[in-house]
C-alpha cells in the first residue's frame, strides 16, 4: 500500500486514535478495578476490626479485667491473620496473638484504636492490628481476581481494537474511493480525454458535491473547447467566403475576364467591408470577454436611443414589407450609457428581427421603467426559435437555422456581442419567442443617478 495514499493515512489515522482510546479505556478500568478491590478488602477489615473492638469491649465489662483474654486473641490472630495486641489503659501488653510481649510495656507496630466501653467511655485501653496479608489465602485470592479482571480486560480491548481496525479499514476504503475515481478522472481528463466523469452517489456528501462540481467543469470545459473549435472553423468559413470572392474577381479582372469598372469595384468594396464588419466583431467580443471594453458612459434618454435605431432600418424594413412600430411612453428617465454601443445593440436586434420576419410581418419596438431600470424590447411577427435552440442563441456564430448563409443570415456574432454590452452596461438581457408566432429580445439598462436622486428628494 502507498504510504502516501489517502487510503493509508486514513487507516493509520483510525488505528492510532483506536489504540490511544483502547489502551486509555483498559488504563483506567484496571485502575478502577484494583481500587475497588481494594475498597472492598479495606471494608472487610473495618468490619472485622469493629467486631473485635465490640468483642473486647463486651469481654472487659462482664469479666472487669483482661485476665483471660489471651487465648480468645490468639484464636482471632490465627482467623484474621493478624498480629493482634491488646494494652491496657496504662499501656501494659495483655495479650498478643503471637504471644511475644504479653506483660510488656512497649509501643506496639500497625493500627490501634482505642478500646471503649458499651457506652462509649474509653480507658479499657488500646487495640493493635497489623494484617498479614502476604501470607494469607484471602489476598492471594484478592490478586488472582484482579489479575483474573485485568486479563479479561485486555483481551476486550485487544479484540475491540482488532474489529476497529478493520471497520476502520473498510470505512477509508469506502472514503477513499471516490476520491481515487475523481482523481483517476482528472488524471485523464488532464491527459486530454474531455468525455472523463465520476459517478455521484446521491448520499455522498463533501466528496459526491465534489464530484458534481467537478462533472459540471468538465462539461463546461468541453463545451468552451467545442465552442473555441466551432469559432476556429466558423471563422475560418466567415473569411473563406468574402476572401474567395475577393480572389476571383482579381484573377477575373488580371485574366481579361471582366472589366475593373465601377460595378466590379463595387462588388469588391461590398467584400472587403463585410470582412471588415467581421473583424471589428471579432474585436468587440474578444474585448467584452477580456472585460477590456470601454464604456463613455453619459446620461442618455431611451425615446433618443430608440427612434435613431428605429430610423437606421426603417427603409430596410418598408422594402421587405415589414411594418416597424416604435411604442415609447412619454416620460421615461435618463439611463446611464454608452450612446454608440447602446445604439449597437438595438441595431443588433433589429437586424436579427428583420433577418427572421418575412412579409406581412410586423415590429415593435418598445422601452418602458422597470424598478431602478429601463426595460427595452424588440418583438417580431416572425419563424420565431425552437425551445431547443433558445439557450444557445447568444453563443457565438450559432444559427438556429442551420442551412441560412452569411449573406441571409448574418455570422452569428451579432446577439453575443449585444449580450456583452448590455451586461457590461450593468444590465440583463434575455429571449423569449414560439416557433411560428414571434420572438421577443428584452433587455435592461440603469436608470441614471441622478434620476434617481431628484425622485429620493422629491
Amino acid at each position: 500500500m502507498n504510504t502516501n495514499s489517502l487510503l493509508f493515512r486514513l487507516l493509520v489515522g483510525f488505528t492510532v486514535v483506536i489504540v490511544i482510546t483502547v489502551g486509555a479505556v483498559f488504563f483506567f478500568l484496571s485502575q478502577s478495578t484494583a481500587a475497588e478491590f481494594a475498597r472492598f478488602q479495606e471494608s472487610i477489615e473495618q468490619r472485622r476490626v469493629d467486631n473485635l473492638r465490640f468483642v473486647l469491649s463486651n469481654y472487659r465489662c462482664q469479666s472487669g479485667g483482661w485476665e483471660g483474654v489471651q487465648p480468645y486473641i490468639v484464636q482471632m490472630g490465627e482467623i484474621y491473620e493478624w498480629h493482634i495486641i491488646v494494652t491496657d489503659d496504662d499501656g501494659t501488653v495483655v495479650a498478643d496473638s503471637e504471644s511475644k510481649t504479653v506483660g510488656r510495656h512497649i509501643e506496639p507496630q500497625g493500627k490501634g484504636i482505642p478500646i471503649k466501653s458499651l457506652r462509649g467511655e474509653s480507658g479499657y485501653g488500646m487495640l493493635y492490628f497489623e494484617p498479614h496479608y502476604q501470607r494469607g489465602a484471602e489476598a492471594m485470592l484478592l490478586r488472582a481476581m484482579v489479575s483474573r479482571v485485568g486479563g479479561l480486560l485486555l483481551w476486550s480491548c485487544l479484540i475491540a481494537a482488532g474489529v476497529a481496525v478493520i471497520t476502520a479499514f473498510l470505512i477509508s476504503k469506502r472514503i477513499a474511493a471516490p476520491v481515487k475515481a475523481l482523481t483517476d478522472a482528472v488524471g485523464q481528463f488532464g491527459a486530454g480525454d474531455l468525455s472523463q466523469r465520476v459517478q455521484v452517489n446521491k448520499d455522498s456528501g463533501e466528496i459526491g458535491r465534489l464530484s458534481q462540481a467537478f462533472n459540471k467543469m468538465a462539461d463546461k470545459l468541453e463545451h468552451s473547447l467545442q465552442t473555441q473549435r466551432n469559432m476556429v472553423a466558423d471563422t475560418a468559413h466567415e473569411l473563406r467566403t468574402p476572401l474567395a470572392n475577393i480572389r476571383g474577381y482579381i484573377e477575373a479582372i488580371r485574366d481579361g475576364v471582366i472589366e475593373p469598372d465601377a460595378e466590379t469595384i463595387a462588388m469588391l468594396d461590398h467584400e472587403t467591408s463585410v470582412l471588415s464588419h467581421l473583424v471589428d466583431d471579432l474585436q468587440d467580443l474578444s474585448m467584452l470577454e477580456a472585460g477590456q471594453v470601454t464604456l463613455d458612459l453619459q446620461p442618455e434618454d431611451p425615446s433618443r436611443l430608440v427612434s435613431y435605431a428605429a430610423n437606421a432600418v426603417k427603409a430596410t424594413a418598408s422594402a421587405r414589407g415589414i411594418q416597424l412600430k416604435v411604442s415609447i411612453p412619454n416620460s421615461l428617465p435618463l439611463i446611464t450609457a454608452d450612446h454608440h454601443r447602446m445604439g449597437q445593440v438595438l441595431r443588433n436586434l433589429l437586424d436579427n428581427a428583420l433577418t427572421h420576419s418575412g412579409e406581412g410581418d410586423s415590429i415593435v419596438i418598445s422601452a418602458r421603467r422597470s424598478g431602478t431600470m429601463v426595460e427595452f424590447s424588440v418583438s417580431d411577427t416572425g419563424e420565431g426559435i425552437p425551445s431547443t435552440d433558445l439557450p444557445y442563441v447568444f453563443e457565438r456564430f450559432y444559427r438556429t437555422d442551420k442551412s441560412r448563409t452569411r449573406a441571409t443570415g448574418g455570422h452569428g456574432l451579432g446577439l453575443t456581442i449585444s449580450k456583452g454590452l448590455v451586461e457590461a452596461h450593468g444590465g440583463q438581457i434575455w429571449v423569449d419567442s414560439e416557433e411560428g408566432m414571434g420572438t421577443t429580445f428584452t433587455f435592461t439598462v440603469p436608470i441614471d443617478d441622478s434620476e434617481l436622486r431628484d425622485q429620493d428628494n422629491t
